[in-house]
């Protein structure tokens, strides 16, 4: 096992990991409270595209009409 603490202690970690003919873990401790600043993103998580449901079919009209309906901000 690696530990990894910093990003250049991934960056070596990785390196070394591709160095090693079998299984390799590093170890990355993170604080699951700690958020990420200035990150304004969201997921984008369809319904399933096929299914014999009517709550699920329509789900998917709704989410096809919603996406139709997105504006990009580039």
């Amino acid at each position: 096992m690696i530990r990894a603490r910093t990003i250049d202690d991934l960056r070596s970690a990785l390196a070394e990991a591709r160095t090693v003919d079998r299984t390799v873990v590093i170890h990355v401790e993170v604080d699951r409270y700690a958020g990420v600043p200035e990150y304004e993103s969201w997921w984008d998580v369809p319904s399933a595209e096929v299914s014999e449901t009517d709550a699920v079919r329509a789900a998917r009209e709704r989410y096809e009409r919603a996406r139709a309906a997105e504006r990009w901000y580039l």
